[in-house]
């Protein structure tokens, strides 16, 4: 019996203190289940899209499809629109053909998340991790909005984060990928 609830205990331990990025999971705008798992050994660009069409975002967006591409084979990218950041459920119509009609297909364009911490229980498990130390270990840092991006290394380590004025920084982005 002392083994038993030994053992339970070890377990919970390990659960709490060991969820790791490739724990999460995100769901596209197409409706596709796809666990961070699945990138494991890459590395992996957390960015918060822009919900607005603009030239300037349009532009911004061609950017990160060109970094993407240009990496495909060693790097993920994955959007998120952020309900803080102005995506609401009725915007899904009209975002979902300007994000494809930017992105290829191979960046991973998830549903609408609560991604600020200030957004406390609604904040979606996979921003919890990436914004607080007691998941990703290094970082607690609030959402700065569009442009906000999170590198995980291919160890699945939370080791940068841009903040949205860099978001067009394509030294920085260099640098993180090298």
């Amino acid at each position: 019996m002392k083994i038993i609830i030994a053992l339970l205990a070890a377990l919970t331990t390990a659960h709490m203190f060991n969820n790791g990025v490739y724990d999460y999971s995100v769901t596209t705008i197409e409706g596709q289940t796809h666990t961070l798992q699945e990138y494991a050994g890459k590395k992996i660009m957390v960015i918060i899209l822009p919900v607005t069409q603009t030239a300037d975002d349009s532009a911004y967006l061609r950017k990160m499809d060109s970094v993407a591409l240009t990496n495909s084979s060693r790097f993920t990218l994955i959007g998120i629109p952020s309900y803080e950041d102005g995506y609401t459920d009725s915007s899904l119509a009209a975002l979902q053909p300007f994000y494809r009609s930017l992105l290829d297909t191979s960046v991973v364009i998830s549903q609408g998340m609560y991604t600020h911490q200030s957004s406390d229980s609604l904040q979606s498990p996979l921003f919890n991790w990436l914004t607080h130390v007691s998941g990703n270990t290094h970082y607690e840092q609030e959402v700065g909005g569009i442009g906000q991006g999170y590198y995980i290394n291919e160890a699945g380590e939370l080791t940068s984060i841009i903040m949205p004025p860099a978001r067009d920084s394509d030294t920085m982005l260099a640098d993180i990928l090298q």
